[in-house]
């Protein structure tokens, strides 16, 4: 899991434990012996949905997100590549490979594929997911 959703799965943790502290200590004071009050059971749900609201999101960006890359796009003998920012390795570009140029920094989703020898890993494109625009050309420094 990347460190950004570590931080929303973690802020979303806190609200839900909040919640539900906070639904006991209103229970406690305000409930009669042996009996749970109207108001009780709405606030309960409410921390119970917010729980559920929260895992779901957890789920999502845990599995969702963590199959894209991000990068520039180079044309090569072999077809396009793409020069990942994350890992900082060389893809080749398969599939749905028709919206994206060379030049331009991508965000793509998909699947890696295993590594054929002599070549870049390969990576089956699925979907386009942004175009940010012409790379920045990095030079060296000396």
């Amino acid at each position: 899991m990347k460190p950004g959703h570590r931080k929303i799965l973690a802020k979303v943790t806190i609200c839900a434990l909040l919640m539900t502290t906070t639904v006991t200590a209103t229970a406690q004071s305000s409930t009669p012996i042996g009996g749970v009050t109207k108001a009780d059971a709405v606030w309960i749900g409410v921390a119970v949905a917010a729980i559920g609201a929260g895992v779901g999101v957890g789920v999502y960006y845990a599995f969702h997100h963590g199959h894209s890359l991000n990068g520039c796009v180079v044309s090569s003998a072999g077809g396009l590549e793409l020069r990942n920012r994350g890992d900082q390795q060389t893809y080749a570009l398969v599939g749905e490979i028709g919206g994206i140029t060379a030049g331009d920094r991508v965000r793509v989703s998909g699947k890696k594929e295993q590594k054929n020898s002599g070549g870049p890993q390969q990576f089956l494109v699925e979907k386009l997911s942004r175009d940010y625009g012409v790379c920045k050309v990095e030079t060296a420094t000396r």
